[in-house]
């Protein structure tokens, strides 16, 4: 089944694909492929068009389907043909499930200087700054990504109301918690207080963010409300 889910990954990105296609990539006969397929078509997630098949879902739909059926996907060898684009939309739609309003490729500019981040989400009183890894960081590399992703939330928030303009948030005070998500299968550890957290943890990591929030980083801030 694992070669399969590789094929499908693959094949979607091209748009129309055959029964053959799929039998050659992922080294199956015919009652194997075709299962799967019929499975993807009940789902609504594969539609047949002239003989031949589309995926009709978005990529990080697909993906995220994939994963709720419980199929086990490397992420990390996968973003070898599948966009970077796709890993911060699978992000994105996690994060609207739990009830966030998210923004991707978010600039902030704030005292000279401008901070840029992957993902932004929102859901009060939590603002979620995020950092997106597609590679498997250990030791002094993933330090370092940690360090200067709390320098630029550090960075905004000594100008928060530049930040939630962008968001669109007049709470007047709001928690910013700095995150970094990988795409890479691995428990949910700790840098300096910032959750580095598996795409595959992620559901389970929002699930208990607030039994967590005494134990990560958090920065409080308040501004004047906008008007």
């Amino acid at each position: 089944m694992n070669n399969l889910v590789r094929a499908l990954l693959i094949l979607s990105s091209g748009g129309v694909f055959t029964l053959d296609s799929m039998k050659r990539l992922a080294g199956v006969g015919d009652t194997l492929a075709m299962e799967f397929l019929n499975q993807l078509i009940n789902d609504g997630i594969v539609e047949v068009v002239g003989g031949n098949y589309r995926v009709k879902v978005s990529i990080p739909a697909l993906i995220k389907y994939l994963l709720n059926r419980g199929h086990a996907i490397d992420l990390e060898g996968a973003s070898r043909y599948i966009s970077w684009d796709a890993f911060e939309g699978l992000i994105s739609l996690i994060l609207n499930e739990w009830g966030f309003r998210v923004f991707n490729r978010l600039r902030v500019p704030v005292g000279g200087s401008r901070y840029e981040f992957d993902v932004v989400a929102h859901r009060r009183p939590l603002v979620l700054l995020i950092e997106a890894k597609r590679h498997k960081y250990v030791g002094g590399r993933l330090s370092s990504i940690v360090n200067r992703h709390i320098m630029k939330v550090e960075g905004v928030a000594r100008e928060p109301e530049v930040l939630m303009s962008r968001i669109g948030v007049d709470w007047g005070e709001a928690v910013l918690v700095p995150v970094v998500i990988t795409w890479h299968r691995a428990n949910t550890q700790f840098m300096s207080g910032v959750p580095i957290v598996s795409i595959y943890q992620l559901n389970s990591f929002i699930s208990a963010l607030d039994s967590l929030m005494g134990s990560i980083m958090v920065i409080r801030v308040s501004w004047h409300r906008i008007k």
